[in-house]
């Protein structure tokens, strides 16, 4: 169900700064939220670059994903933080066996996949374009110079507060930097580094393989936050959110872990801008 957010507006909103800790605005905050207490540093629009998000569907019975696994680790080399990585495992090859016992898969994955028609794998999706069954890895690294970084739709600020109960509160911040005529949605995934699990390998099995990047699951659901129904996004604007999540009956080790924060467009799925945050520090 979509809820019209409500717009803040202070007294001198000709001064605008990017700080949730003045209200010199505008900001909206979204609906459907916990309360962001926290207070974002202020923001230099000079200094937002636009990063790119490579989702790469994978299984640990899959023979060729290893290969896919070392293509995209070569691909974060090559582009820094300046690429953002989510591996979903999906598809039957992904799913547990007796030799394979541990579960990988998520619900969010599981959609995604579907959404994209994912069926051979390896195979990714950069940000989001309109690429049915994905491409690749041979692909992939031309798919990622053809993401136009020449202007930066928006910035997207996160601050994650967790407590030794293993609740995490997520708090983001998305300033607007160019206008946008449609509606944006904010997904808040949870990623996972150093899971040690089998994996085919060709025609071996790896027993101790390290799973980096694993997609553990949403925070907000596979498809996120709407930011504003109306779909006019004003350059300078901010929309504040936060949300909570619990470990707690989860074998996810909180350190391991990251928040990828995924803003794009609601009618054609194009990312404009992703950012990740260390669920610890």
């Amino acid at each position: 169900m979509k809820k019209t957010p409500y717009i803040i507006i202070a007294f001198f909103a000709l001064f605008l700064t990017y700080s949730c800790d003045r209200v010199e605005g505008p900001y909206v905050v979204i609906s459907d939220q916990d309360e962001v207490t926290v207070e974002f540093p202020d923001l230099d629009p000079a200094s937002v670059y636009r990063k790119v998000l490579i989702e790469e569907y994978t299984g640990h019975r899959c023979p060729n994903c290893p290969a896919g696994h070392d293509k995209l680790e070569d691909l974060i080399t090559r582009f820094g933080d300046t690429l953002i990585p989510v591996c979903i495992h999906a598809t039957s090859l992904a799913q547990p066996t007796t030799e394979f016992p541990d579960n990988l898969m998520s619900e969010t994955g599981t959609e995604l996949a579907t959404e994209w028609q994912i069926d051979g794998i390896p195979a990714a999706v950069i940000n989001r374009a309109n690429e049915p069954m994905g491409s690749i890895p041979a692909r992939w690294l031309s798919k990622v110079n053809a993401v136009d970084r020449s202007h930066v739709p928006a910035a997207i600020q996160l601050i994650n507060q967790y407590g030794e109960d293993g609740l995490l509160k997520v708090n983001a911040k998305v300033t607007m930097l160019e206008s946008h005529d449609s509606p944006l949605r904010l997904s808040l995934f949870i990623v996972e580094n150093d899971i040690v699990s089998p994996q085919i390998n060709g025609t071996e099995t790896i027993e101790n393989y390290v799973h980096n990047h694993v997609l553990r699951g949403s925070i907000n659901g596979t498809y996120g936050q709407l930011l504003n129904g109306t779909g006019e996004l004003t350059a300078g604007e901010s929309y504040l959110y936060a949300k909570s999540f619990s470990f707690v009956g989860t074998n996810w080790k909180p350190a391991h872990c990251n928040v990828v924060a995924i803003l794009y467009d609601k009618n054609n799925y194009d990312v404009l801008q992703v950012e990740i945050c260390p669920v610890t520090r």
